[in-house]
């Protein structure tokens, strides 16, 4: 059933921080909804009810079958089911054949899953620094970040915006790397017009509710053509089975155990998304499309870069805002401090995503990993230290930009919430001076002088 569309477009009075009525009533925060679940949804995943079979053990059929779904949509021979976005990159980096002590090239701007993953197979995470540009890792950063010690890159589809995977896997093959792809954020993107997620040596996603292929709550899954990874991937996942040459599977018993098996549940859901996949993909295009016509006309605002090989499918919408460009006599850091806080006065959220680039957080910083410094001390890495000033690209990134909504609240699958935001960039661009008096007397601090967060 379409949603109501709030006539937002024609809200034109003052900001709310100036007295003005805000875009959504006072006293709320406008929020998405999502998943978006219609009555075949819901039927599909009673029926699994009524089965009475809701593990894994207990039905391994229905899970080849939700796996045999997941590798057609990469277009891949084979798909491993597991619990969650980070099992699946741990099951992803064991599959690649890393062992502990090994080092994995990891993108300095990332979700922290990302280097913990790494840590949960006691390797070390080496950084690489993103294009601010695009937010992702280049071919150029991975090679820069590679060591002797490197036995795996982690690439990530970070927003939705697939990296340059063909120039990363050519880096990777010149040095005998295997290439994990991330593709948490970007089901449903395409590269040169190929699905991401199988481009590589092996592909990772989260598929939580909160992803743009959802879940009911957690799972995850892996993607490869190689058998061997995919088996080695599923020795670590669980007392579980591998496929043999013929097709068939037989039981793995001897494992280090996990038990990243995934719930039938959330199986069932996203098997059902698939069918909305291209649906909500789409939507979410023409939504950014919106925004990036809105954003693009106010001075200073630029909408997010998407080089023309590529399909964005926009998990998060990530802007930049330059008050410099737009004429103002503020700081970048109070300027967004000011948007953050003008657009939740309007009911709505502005986030940082990640602020600071994950060297900075207390896992690495700290060196926690499994306690006494373990991994590094514990393979002769003691001397390894984590600067974030060792990477430009990523602090730019995080101080020249800003998310629109929680990140996993599928804003831009949502076009009343789209409205709503469009209505407060639009009072923006008529009350800027306003806007800078506002920001003039707010602190001028980056984004990492703070404590490490998410958003």
């Amino acid at each position: 059933m379409p949603l109501s569309r709030a006539p937002f477009a024609l809200e034109l009075s003052r900001l709310a921080i100036d007295g003005g009525d805000p875009v959504v009533p006072k006293g709320f925060v406008m929020m998405s909804r999502w998943p978006r679940l219609d009555r075949s949804d819901l039927e599909a995943v009673t029926r699994q009810l009524e089965s009475g079979l809701y593990t894994e053990m207990a039905s391994a059929a229905r899970v080849h079958e939700f796996e045999a779904e997941m590798a057609m949509m990469a277009n891949t021979r084979y798909a491993l089911a597991v619990n969650s976005g980070t099992a699946a990159l741990h099951c992803a980096i064991a599959g690649a054949g890393v062992e502990s002590g090994d080092e994995v090239v990891v993108p300095a701007l990332a979700y922290i899953a990302c280097a913990a993953a790494v840590l949960h197979h006691q390797a070390i995470p080496v950084f690489a620094d993103v294009d601010p540009e695009t937010y992702n890792v280049t071919a150029e950063s991975v090679e820069a970040a590679l060591t002797p010690r490197t036995r795996a890159i982690m690439a990530v589809h970070l927003h939705g915006l697939p990296c340059d995977v063909d120039a990363i896997c050519a880096v990777g093959r010149r040095h005998g790397i295997p290439v994990i792809e991330d593709f948490s954020q970007a089901v449903g993107a395409t590269y040169r017009g190929r699905m991401v997620g199988g481009l590589a040596s092996v592909g990772a996603a989260s598929l939580m509710s909160g992803k743009n292929l959802p879940s009911l709550g957690e799972a995850g899954v892996i993607v490869t053509n190689d058998r061997a990874i995919r088996n080695k991937a599923a020795g670590l996942k669980a007392f579980a089975d591998a496929v043999k040459p013929d097709g068939t599977y037989e039981l793995i018993g001897a494992t280090m155990g996990w038990n990243y098996r995934i719930n039938l549940l959330s199986a069932v859901m996203i098997s059902r998304q698939l069918f909305h996949l291209e649906n909500y993909t789409h939507l979410r295009q023409n939504s950014a499309a919106r925004l990036n016509e809105t954003i693009a006309a106010i001075r200073g605002f630029a909408p997010p870069v998407v080089p023309a090989d590529r399909e964005h499918c926009y998990h998060m919408y990530r802007f930049k805002f330059d008050p410099e460009a737009a004429g103002l006599a503020i700081t970048i850091d109070q300027a967004h401090e000011a948007l953050k806080r003008v657009f939740l006065a309007e009911g709505l959220y502005l986030v940082e995503f990640q602020n600071q680039p994950l060297a900075g957080h207390d896992i690495i910083q700290r060196r926690i990993g499994y306690g006494r410094g373990c991994p590094w001390h514990c393979h002769g890495r003691g001397e390894m230290t984590y600067c974030i000033e060792d990477y430009p690209g990523a602090l730019q990134a995080i101080r020249d930009s800003l998310v629109i909504g929680m990140p996993a609240q599928a804003v831009l699958a949502n076009p009343e919430v789209v409205d709503a935001y469009i209505a407060v960039f639009e009072k923006l661009d008529r009350n800027l001076r306003i806007f800078e008096r506002f920001a003039a007397d707010l602190p001028a601090r980056p984004p990492w002088s703070t404590a490490p967060r998410m958003f």
